[in-house]
């Protein structure tokens, strides 16, 4: 994973690291454990959808060399998230993994070929994910929040908590709304906040593009919920769906944000 970025964990702390893969996707990693959430590691955006959205990054590891994968957490069946070019190869190379995803995504992992019992629902409740980790999936509003007859969510972000309770946000793809807010200020104290901030505006709507939180937003985000820290992503990938770190910095100094901006290398918690 010679092109990934490293997060440094913090020993005393916890035993998770986190790898940066690009676009809104994530490794984290122990001794023992191997997590992948909104693996993008193709360029099928460009051949599936859209021919202009060419993949600005390289891909930092092939799905198919991945063999270490334990759990893979989807927030989403958009298909920079929900990768039919990522998934399926990855679901072969790493037989041991299952899946975790809102029903719109088993709906696509059952159409590639995955077996029931390597899919397990998003859940709204604290539950074991590997040792050390716990994990709650939370509301996201893409463009709002959606749920279907039983009451089950579309889009989801994922809340993971250490061992000794500190709380880190994969926020997936989400806008700004209070019911998720009010959601994340009900599990506790939040360490890292894992932001997307690739803006909604007329002109990505003009052309399909779900846009999400502002760059200004994520950081007023961030101080409502208590993050420490955030990470800003979903901004690298596509030319049409980007920001800039100059625009993140000038803006973090002019709002005088406490929280800490995240790069590598840096601390999970």
């Amino acid at each position: 994973m010679a092109h990934a970025q490293f997060l440094k964990r913090p020993a005393i702390v916890t035993s998770f690291s986190v790898n940066f893969l690009g676009q809104a996707g994530f490794r984290l990693s122990s001794a023992t454990h191997t997590i992948y959430i909104d693996p993008y590691l193709s360029d099928s955006v460009r051949i599936l959808d859209v021919p202009d959205l060419v993949r600005q990054v390289p891909v930092p590891v092939e799905a198919h060399e991945i063999q270490d994968a334990d759990v893979v957490l989807i927030t989403h069946e958009h298909i920079d998230h929900c990768d039919p070019h990522t998934l399926p190869a990855l679901a072969a190379a790493s037989s041991q993994a299952w899946f975790v995803g809102p029903t719109p995504v088993l709906n696509r992992l059952r159409e590639w070929g995955l077996p029931e019992e390597r899919l397990q629902l998003a859940q709204e409740n604290w539950t074991r994910l590997v040792p050390g980790l716990e994990l709650c999936a939370v509301p996201a509003a893409h463009p709002c929040i959606e749920r279907d007859s039983r009451g089950c969510l579309a889009c989801v972000g994922y809340v993971l908590k250490g061992e000794t309770g500190e709380l880190a946000y994969f926020a997936g793809d989400t806008g700004v709304v209070q019911e998720l807010i009010d959601t994340l200020k009900g599990l506790g104290q939040f360490q890292t906040a894992f932001l997307p901030v690739n803006e909604q505006n007329f002109f990505r709507a003009r052309r399909g593009i779900i846009g999400n939180m502002s760059v200004r937003e994520a950081f007023l985000f961030a101080e409502e919920i208590g993050a420490a820290k955030i990470f800003p992503c979903h901004w690298d990938m596509f030319a049409a769906n980007t920001a800039y770190p100059e625009e993140i910095t000038l803006i973090r100094d002019k709002l005088q944000a406490s929280c800490v901006v995240l790069s590598s290398p840096c601390e999970l918690f």
